[in-house]
């Protein structure tokens, strides 16, 4: 069987969980999970999780899908250099997330705000969808908010 559907992979690192999940070019979700951050254990440990866990559902899934790039939403995060920088919930210091993910994968890897990520995903498949103007605020473990 020929691997038949693009799918991206998107992140949310929160302060308690990240979640992640696989989705198509209209916004359906083909799998999703959460898992415990764990700032203590670090970056590159639960990158290392994701990735494990990415890597198990591309394996049971190897004649349908291909991952065609990774979109991350993480605070304190510049989508032009792909760093997260000391971010207030989770004690990393400086850590360049793009260069981190292209380790487990030679694929397109995008990072930005969190906040700024939740407002994309609302314009383009949520309750802002068509909207021209709107702001979005996120609240958990942290505060913030994307316009």
């Amino acid at each position: 069987m020929k691997k038949t559907r693009k799918l991206a992979l998107g992140i949310d690192i929160g302060g308690t969980n990240t979640v992640f999940g696989f989705v198509d070019k209209k916004g359906n979700i083909y799998a999703e999970q959460s898992i415990e951050t764990d700032a203590k254990k670090g970056a590159k440990k639960l990158f290392s999780l994701i990735a494990d866990e990415v890597n198990k559902f591309l394996s049971e899934h190897e004649n349908e899908f291909i991952l065609a790039g990774i979109g991350i939403g993480a605070p304190n995060s510049n989508y032009f250099t792909g760093e997260m920088e000391n971010p207030p919930n989770l004690n990393w210091g400086k850590i360049n997330i793009v260069e981190e993910f292209k380790k487990f994968y030679d694929i397109p890897v995008f990072v930005t705000n969190d906040a700024n990520a939740t407002a994309i995903g609302e314009k383009y498949f949520g309750a802002a969808k068509g909207m021209k103007n709107f702001i979005v605020i996120t609240l958990g473990t942290g505060l913030g908010s994307g316009i």
